[in-house]
């Protein structure tokens, strides 16, 4: 029994499904001439590949297909995706573990230090227009009270010769404005503050004992 042209026999492969190979292989040909060209003459020129054409990572006829290049183009879509999913876990899981010390309040400890070992420094103004007493409390004097005192009252003078306290947050910044050297208790003769470095009246600052509640 002879094939007819109608009837191809089995394994056969139609001429039309070689056409793209040949195309593909033709203009595979023109580049590599192009190529050698160029590098004879030593001069850059920038092809741009047409989509038929043939590259290095695409030899094979399964890859010219058009249903594999959508199912590359598929497969391309879902690793981005799955990257873009497994790039915003690892952000979240970093904020989740970073919430806590984000949350917590800025603590500044060292207000001035070297530069060469990163020592802690003393604030030389501190020392200059702040006295530290011996129980932990800061004290200052008046703002202006060597100024115009010719038109100033005998009382605004009594007052501008007493000190003023500073409160709890602007003695705590003032402690980390200074080292523990400043913080030491020293003891001079005739000190005029010397009656209120010890402050028994406040429990927490004070050092003797109560005297023992009558019978």
């Amino acid at each position: 029994m002879r094939l007819t042209a109608s009837q191809p026999r089995k394994g056969a492969v139609k001429e039309t499904h070689l056409l793209p190979l040949i195309t593909a292989y033709e203009h595979v040909l023109n580049m590599a001439c192009v190529a050698r060209t160029v590098g004879v003459s030593g001069k850059r020129v920038t092809a741009v590949l047409s989509p038929s054409v043939v590259t290095s990572e695409q030899k094979t006829y399964i890859t010219l297909s058009p249903q594999f290049q959508s199912m590359q183009q598929c497969s391309l879509n879902h690793n981005t995706r799955f990257a873009q999913i497994a790039k915003s876990q690892l952000l979240s899981a970093v904020v989740q573990q970073n919430i806590p010390k984000i949350l917590q309040p800025q603590i500044r400890t060292v207000t001035k230090f070297s530069l060469k070992k990163g020592k802690r420094k003393t604030v030389k103004t501190v020392i200059r227009r702040f006295f530290r007493l011996a129980w932990g409390g800061w004290i200052r004097t008046h703002a202006g009270r060597f100024r115009h005192l010719w038109r100033k009252s005998e009382y605004q003078k009594y007052r501008y010769r007493q000190h003023v306290f500073c409160n709890a947050t602007q003695c705590t910044l003032l402690d980390k404005m200074v080292t523990k050297y400043w913080k030491r208790q020293r003891y001079y003769v005739d000190d005029p503050y010397e009656p209120y470095h010890t402050r028994e009246e406040f429990p927490i600052t004070r050092k003797k004992p109560l005297p023992p509640p009558p019978r």
